[in-house]
């Protein structure tokens, strides 16, 4: 008799996942509102937690799945300025920084030149959008732009003697 491989069939782990996931999303927000943050939570974290899991099964071949997986963190991550700063539209300049850190965190992790290459692109312009968004002066906005977009060249320039693979 087979027995059944949860890392050959890593597929299954991610499916079964992402549907308790999101029936955690829906369940909180229509049965229990005041919970709907832990709800939310919850649900993504076990989306990014299976995703991260097919990635630790074989990171040659499933090198992709650290991007959604990191991805829903750093997803996560962004919203938590929510709960210091409240929701109001003035503080997601925060949120955004936040996403692009996530960004460059799931850029550090990747190996591949061509998707860390994306994502340094990905990357430059959420911080772009969120020094755009920030409450600054024009010279600031200008000056962060600037060093932004030479940050992103230098690494781009970098990751050019990487492996392809």
């Amino acid at each position: 008799m087979n027995k059944f491989d949860l890392k050959k069939n890593w597929w299954v782990v991610v499916v079964v996942a992402g549907v308790v996931g999101i029936g955690l999303l829906v369940i909180s927000e229509k049965w229990f509102p005041a919970y709907q943050m832990i709800g939310s939570a919850l649900g993504l974290g076990l989306i990014g937690a299976s995703f991260c899991w097919a990635y630790s099964t074989d990171r040659e071949r499933l090198w992709w799945s650290i991007i959604p997986g990191l991805g829903v963190f750093a997803l996560l991550l962004g919203i938590l300025p929510d709960l210091f700063f409240g929701t109001d539209s003035k503080y997601d300049w925060i949120n955004v920084l936040v996403m692009g850190l996530g960004v460059v965190v799931i850029a550090w992790f990747l190996k591949r030149k061509g998707a860390k290459q994306v994502l340094i692109i990905v990357s430059m312009f959420f911080f772009l959008v969120g020094f755009l968004m920030a409450p600054f002066n024009l010279i600031q906005k200008i000056i962060l732009v600037i060093a932004d977009i030479l940050v992103a060249v230098f690494f781009l320039w970098k990751s050019r003697t990487l492996p392809e693979k």
